[in-house]
């Protein structure tokens, strides 16, 4: 099994990159959630839904329903 977590960091942005530490031998499953750290006391979630718009071998792209700051938390995982 290949596993990678990660948090990439949004400033006002619809769209977010992150490239694979190690990389994958076919596109891995993707989860990922938006996280405001403004409201991390209350539940956390930010106002914005996330998807996958491209996974690769060695590089997610999310983008967001709308633009936002705070992160997007994710995980990607293969099991060879």
């Amino acid at each position: 099994m290949i596993f990678e977590v990660g948090e990439i960091v949004c400033t006002g942005t619809d769209s977010a990159t992150h490239n694979f530490t190690q990389p994958f031998t076919s596109a891995p499953s993707i989860s990922g959630i938006a996280v405001d750290p403004a409201t991390l006391g209350a539940e956390g979630a930010a106002n914005v839904n996330v998807y996958v718009q491209v996974v690769s071998t060695s590089q997610v792209v999310f983008r967001t329903s709308a633009a936002f700051t705070g992160k997007i938390s994710f995980q990607a995982i293969q099991v060879l």
